[in-house]
C-alpha cells in the first residue's frame, strides 16, 4: 500500500471517529449546558499572529497548556489564563485562553483564521490533581465540545460518516463543523 493511500486511510479513520462523536444522541445534560453557554456574553477577536506563536513556541491543539503557561510566565503578571467556548460552526468548544489587561488573546495555533467567538465562563475551575491539571464547572467534567444545535450536528454528522464508510476520499467530505 503506498504512503498516500495510507495516509487517507488514516485519516479516513480519524474522521469516523471524531464523526462517531458527534453523532451521539443529545443529552439532558448537554441541553443544560448548551442553553446555560448560550446565555453567556461572546467576544470577537483575532488570533496572535503565527509567528509570534511560533517564536513563543504555542502547540496546536493545546489551549489549556498554552495559557496556563504564558499567564505563569507573564513577567509583567497581569495576563490571566480564562477558560469557556469557542463558538465555531454549530459547535461550541472548551477552549482557554488569555485576558491581559482589558483585551482577550487566543495564542494557539490553528489553521482556521477567522476571528474567534468566546465566552468566558467564570464556572470553570481548574484543580491539579496528582500533578496533573484538570478543568470542571459547578463540579461536574468538562465535555470537550457542545453541539449548539445538536439535531443538525448529527444530521451533518451522520451523512459524512455514511459517505465514508461507502468509501469517499476523506479529502471530499465537506462538513461545516
Amino acid at each position: 500500500m503506498g504512503e498516500a493511500k495510507i495516509g487517507r486511510e488514516k485519516l479516513r479513520a480519524a474522521m469516523i471517529a471524531e464523526l462517531e462523536r458527534l453523532m451521539v444522541p443529545a443529552s439532558a445534560e448537554e441541553n443544560v449546558l448548551n442553553d446555560e453557554i448560550r446565555a453567556l456574553t461572546f467576544y470577537k477577536f483575532d488570533r496572535v499572529p503565527d509567528q509570534q506563536l511560533a517564536y513563543m513556541k504555542m502547540e496546536a491543539q493545546r489551549c489549556h497548556q498554552n495559557a496556563a503557561a504564558y499567564a505563569k510566565l507573564d513577567p509583567s503578571g497581569e495576563s490571566r489564563h480564562v477558560s469557556g467556548w469557542w463558538k465555531r460552526n454549530g459547535i461550541f468548544y472548551f477552549h482557554s485562553v488569555i485576558l491581559s489587561q482589558t483585551k482577550l488573546y487566543c495564542i494557539t495555533p490553528h489553521p482556521d483564521r477567522a476571528p474567534l467567538q468566546f465566552a468566558p465562563d467564570f464556572e470553570i475551575v481548574w484543580r491539579e490533581s496528582g500533578g496533573v491539571m484538570n478543568a470542571d464547572r459547578r463540579g461536574s467534567k468538562l465535555p470537550y465540545l457542545v453541539r449548539d444545535f445538536p439535531e443538525k450536528v448529527i444530521e451533518e454528522a451522520t451523512a459524512a460518516h455514511e459517505a465514508l464508510i461507502k468509501g469517499a476520499d476523506p479529502r471530499s467530505i465537506k462538513i461545516a463543523l
